[in-house]
């Protein structure tokens, strides 16, 4: 299969390593219930000011280029991955406050329906001259019909804070428990949950330990091997526990 290069199976969780455009077509029908993921998208470029941002987008970090890691126009998205989904099924995707409004067009102009936006407010912010940063935006869209019932604790807000630890060494990663709210709350157990933009595995994992099967395709082999490692390492975890999975 041209698309995928390489594949993992680690418990109830399979990982592909390729490009999402290629390899989500060659999947067939994979009726997911729910897509959980956080597309790498360019960032801000240009300008010239000097000892502004810090972190993740300090000089020694960052290049100002717009490119922090390969990343596949918000447009060539939203298709593959509504035909990935269910007849009915739940869709969440990040974006930070420049790019949320192009996945919004983008994932409608595919056929989903928007239900919410959704905040992570980080706590810790990156240093900005206009506002520091300290959120990140999900858009919550659903295809098919919207369960009636709504998700699972219908007391859940639009804002989950949560200063999280990055563990894995992924520019953005994000954390488990963010990626667990989302599946328990629009992912019936037993269900199957989708994320074209793997990373190191924050999403899988996040599946894995709720009991939800999951697929994951990531672009980078270096994030693919590292998301394995962290799965087989929850597993085996799991394992000694006694639950014979993560």
């Amino acid at each position: 299969m041209g698309g995928i290069v390489d594949h993992a199976v680690i418990g109830d969780v399979t990982l592909y390593l390729g490009d999402m455009r290629e390899v989500l077509p060659e999947l067939g029908r994979m009726r997911a219930d729910c897509v959980v993921s956080d597309p790498p998208y360019p960032l801000t470029s240009g300008g010239n000011a000097t000892e502004v941002m810090g972190g993740l987008f300090s000089q020694d970090v960052y290049d100002n280029s717009g490119d922090l890691m390969p990343s596949v126009p918000w447009h060539h998205m939203g298709g593959p991955i509504f035909r990935a989904c269910a007849d009915d099924a739940d869709c969440y995707i990040m974006a930070n406050d420049k790019n949320v409004w192009a996945a919004h067009a983008a994932f409608t102009g595919a056929g989903f329906a928007f239900h919410n936006l959704l905040v992570w407010d980080k706590i810790r912010a990156t240093r900005n001259r206009w506002y520091m940063k300290n959120c990140e935006f999900t858009l919550y869209l659903f295809k098919g019909l919207a369960a009636p019932q709504g998700i699972a604790d219908c007391g859940s807000k639009q804002l989950f804070t949560l200063n999280a630890a990055r563990t894995s060494g992924h520019k953005t990663e994000k954390p488990v428990a963010l990626m667990q709210h989302y599946i328990a709350n629009s992912c019936p157990p037993g269900g199957l949950v989708l994320d074209p933009f793997a990373g190191s595995g924050s999403t899988l994992l996040a599946a894995a330990a709720l009991g939800r099967r999951a697929v994951g395709i990531e672009l980078e082999r270096k994030w693919f091997d590292v998301a394995c490692a962290r799965l087989e390492s929850a597993l085996c975890v799991g394992a000694e526990l006694g639950y014979g999975s993560v």
